[in-house]
């Protein structure tokens, strides 16, 4: 995905629907536009993680029907439009379909599996990425 909007947020500020998230300290939250509705689990609010520049990005707050919030204070680089990884390799750090079936309490294969149409799809043929069905 990419993150669409970064916010700085004071020390005490609720994050997301409920405020199950409070901020501790200056907080950089970054959007980004994926959520239940495209079928990455709830169950990963407050717990899960993605990774910008190759670093990881807590979530912050409930994971909302078409976006989740991150924090991004520690990742100064980070901006608007930049790429995000919700699943597999950024750099050193490696985010697997077991750990977020772990922490969403799924297997992986129904994590995978739970992933919706409106997320795009990219095929490989003969190492060459190809954006329709094969």
């Amino acid at each position: 995905s990419h993150i669409v909007y970064i916010k700085e947020l004071e020390e005490g500020v609720p994050v997301s629907y409920g405020g199950t998230f409070v901020t501790s300290r200056r907080t950089a939250v970054a959007t980004i536009p994926v959520g239940y509705g495209d079928g990455y689990p709830r169950s990963l609010s407050n717990r899960g993680w993605v990774l910008i520049h190759g670093k990881k990005a807590p979530i912050l707050g409930r994971v909302c029907m078409d976006q989740f919030m991150v924090d991004v204070t520690d990742i100064p680089e980070a901006e608007e439009l930049d790429e995000v990884t919700l699943m597999g390799r950024d750099g050193e750090e490696f985010l697997s379909v077991d750990t977020l079936a772990e922490l969403s309490g799924r297997f992986p294969y129904e994590f995978v599996c739970d992933i919706g149409k409106r997320v795009p799809r990219v095929y490989y043929q003969d190492g060459r990425a190809v954006f329709d069905r094969i």
